[in-house]
């Protein structure tokens, strides 16, 4: 009998989601006898029970099949394509005569939700396509491209004069779904405006040469509110035209209703949501991985930008219909989080040439030594293989040669040994080729006037916290040398200012804990108090290094054997310093527990002041430990995140401070140095009220602030 273990559970559930009745469905498998060890059916096992499977069908008077996994899904339909890939979209007609006019819905097979709980949210999603609830679909846009200048003018001034909100996408030289840099290095080839659903002008390249366009388009900008798929990109590459105010962001408004990761782009919404056909094909058979898209035909070129709009502009129209209360309160926020980092993606970060200079040739040589030390063991440090083989002839094991294994074997080593020293050096070698071939080879190729231009995204994370990349700044470590190649403009410095032990504040607040909230209230140092309560007045520097630990790990769930394997101690000593610590903060303890029980017990969302959600799509026995602790720390990461990003946003848009770089808990500030003293005093006063405004004011939230020639000075 087909699905009746816990696969069957779960497909019993979604279909009770969806409202379906399991008794009111045909259920069956491609092969009814059961494969050895129940391995992947073989072709010839499924041709010989085709037959059966046909008659069952046709007998059955199904007009929709589910079909669960690649076996089931390709006997149904004509393609040798992954299952993750031929799902996308709505439900698809059977292209074999025997089902002819039969609808089928590909997706994952239950089984492998079990095992990656992340496919389970596209199970559901698809079994809910058998009866599909929205009647916004795809249909091929009309569009006309406009060449000429004095056409151009006459159809813009049209726009303007008839339309309060439109739709924008550019094209450029980047693909803005899988490039992030700097759009002023690429001339604009054209620009698609929607006006009406499937309606779409199309300025080409030889119009936007023109001045008389170019003033019309950008009073057309100032004067509209603008639809957009991740609109900062647009809006930044008109940005010499004029000031386009971005009212709703597609891209963003996909996030804000599922926050995980890799499901924004343009193209798997279009495919995905509207059954649009992958009509970005014919542009690839034009351009190789870095080739610019100015090598396009124009025709071809300015197709697919009318049908990147009309895609976008169908997007708009479902998520407004779709979105509640709390996903429109995040997605107002992230759109205007979205044109203050426009600025400051705009504007770049300055780079000390000569240091960087300096620093290249500085790790060039430490490399080469480092790789001179390794030679007893091994010839290229580079190679799994070779680290493998030398690990396992120094009595090591390992099926693996990542960081977390070397540190493994490296506390089962006697210090001083050749295994010590080994692995000492690979650790270290590989910690410097990573920051040389990022921080120091990634930037250099991607400075342009003396700056770098990183891009920051707002749909990087499932806990909400931007993230960065080309280069990713804000993964380089405090205190490392990386930072003082980052340079004010010649008399300028900058000011960086520091929330103070901010997620602690906010579990503090969440909690509503009495003992925090008078530590924080009275000032005092949470470190040096748990410090006291665990080891007494005399406490030591080690010790309260490990104080900072329990602490901080209160955060995301850290356990006392993670902790005594850092800090090389018993984990009942550990276990002993945890304890002591909950004991004095019951009240974030119980919150802790009622975190715990929404998600593992009453399967509810966990939701911010911010409307952001953390969904736990599946929980399963062998993930229920991973959700535990990322249910933890998405609320203090992700709150806190929040108020930094709220502070950025006010320093940036309300009092004019250019701001260079956000990273999480802090905020870089290029200014004069005359205004400096100005500058740390405002930071700091906005910052703290800030966070009292769109969070709340239980407890302080205390700004460090400090003024440096470098990024790496303060």
């Amino acid at each position: 009998m087909p699905f009746t273990g816990p696969s069957g559970r779960l497909l019993d559930m979604v279909l009770d989601h969806h409202g379906i009745d399991r008794d009111g469905t045909f259920v069956t498998n491609t092969v009814l006898c059961r494969p050895k060890d129940n391995r992947t059916p073989t072709a010839a096992e499924v041709k010989a029970c085709r037959p059966r499977l046909v008659a069952e069908i046709q007998a059955s008077g199904a007009e929709t099949v589910v079909a669960l996994g690649n076996t089931a899904a390709h006997s149904f339909l004509r393609s040798t394509v992954g299952i993750t890939t031929l799902r996308t979209g709505p439900a698809k007609e059977s292209d074999y005569e025997e089902f002819e006019g039969l609808r089928v819905v590909p997706t994952v097979h239950p089984a492998a939700c079990l095992r990656l709980a992340d496919l389970f949210p596209a199970f559901v999603a698809d079994v809910g396509k058998v009866y599909p609830t929205t009647t916004i679909k795809w249909e091929e846009p009309r569009y006309a491209v406009y060449d000429d200048a004095g056409r151009a003018v006459r159809v813009l001034n049209e726009l303007g004069n008839g339309y309060k909100e439109l739709v924008v996408d550019i094209e450029t030289g980047l693909e803005k779904d899988s490039s992030f840099e700097h759009t002023d290095r690429h001339s604009l080839l054209c620009v698609g405006i929607g006006f009406e659903p499937g309606r779409v002008v199309v300025i080409g390249e030889t119009a936007l040469g023109d001045r008389a366009v170019q003033a019309t388009l950008g009073r057309l900008l100032d004067d509209k509110d603008w639809i957009a798929h991740n609109g900062k990109f647009d809006l930044a590459g008109l940005r010499r035209l004029g000031r386009g105010r971005l009212s709703f962001d597609t891209m963003l408004a996909s996030y804000a209703l599922d926050e995980r990761q890799g499901t924004h782009g343009l193209k798997y919404l279009a495919a995905e949501l509207l059954g649009a056909p992958q009509y970005d094909l014919e542009v690839k058979r034009y351009v190789g991985k870095n080739d610019s898209y100015a090598v396009i035909p124009r025709d071809v070129l300015y197709k697919y930008n009318a049908y990147d709009v009309a895609c976008t502009s169908l997007l708009a129209e479902r998520y407004r219909h779709e979105m509640d209360a709390t996903s429109v309160k995040l997605n107002a926020f992230l759109t205007e989080a979205s044109g203050a980092l426009m600025e400051s993606e705009m504007e770049g970060i300055g780079v000390d040439i000569p240091y960087l200079d300096m620093l290249t040739d500085k790790f060039i040589e430490s490399l080469e030594v480092l790789e001179d030390d390794l030679k007893p063991w091994v010839d290229n440090p580079r190679s799994p293989k070779q680290v493998k083989e030398a690990l396992n002839g120094l009595g090591f094991k390992v099926e693996s040669t990542a960081a977390d294994i070397l540190e493994e074997c490296l506390k089962r080593s006697e210090p001083g040994s050749d295994s010590a020293r080994f692995i000492n050096l690979m650790l270290r070698n590989r910690k410097e080729a990573k920051l040389y071939g990022t921080y120091i080879k990634g930037v250099r190729k991607r400075i342009w006037n003396g700056r770098i231009y990183p891009t920051f995204l707002l749909h990087g994370t499932t806990t909400g916290r931007l993230s960065c990349r080309n280069p990713n700044l804000q993964n380089v470590p405090r205190g490392s040398v990386i930072r003082d190649m980052y340079v004010p403009d010649e008399g300028n410095v900058y000011v960086q200012a520091d929330y103070a032990t901010v997620e602690l504040r906010v579990l503090a607040t969440l909690a509503q804990d009495e003992y925090l909230r008078t530590l924080f209230q009275g000032g005092r140092d949470i470190h040096n108090e748990i410090s006291t309560q665990l080891y007494g007045s005399s406490f030591t520097k080690e010790q309260r290094v490990r104080t900072k630990a329990v602490v901080y790990g209160l955060s995301y769930g850290r356990e006392a054997f993670s902790i005594a394997q850092e800090y090389d101690m018993k984990v009942a000593e550990a276990q002993r310093m945890m304890d002591e610590f909950f004991r004095v903060i019951p009240d974030t303890v119980k919150w802790k527990e009622g975190v715990k029980q929404k998600v593992l017990h009453e399967s509810e969302d966990l939701e911010t002041p911010f409307g952001r959600r953390r969904r736990f799509w599946l929980v399963t026995n062998e993930n229920r430990r991973d959700v535990e602790k990322e249910a933890y720390a998405f609320y203090p990461q992700s709150i806190a995140s929040d108020i930094c990003l709220s502070s950025f946003i006010k320093l940036r848009q309300s009092h004019g401070l250019s701001v260079r770089l956000p990273v999480h808990d802090s905020i870089l500030v290029e200014c004069s140095l005359a205004d400096s003293q100005g500058v740390a005093k405002l930071m700091e006063e906005v910052m703290s009220q800030t966070a009292a405004e769109v969070f709340s004011d239980y407890v302080p939230f205390p700004v460090d602030v400090k003024i440096g020639q470098t990024w790496g000075a303060v």
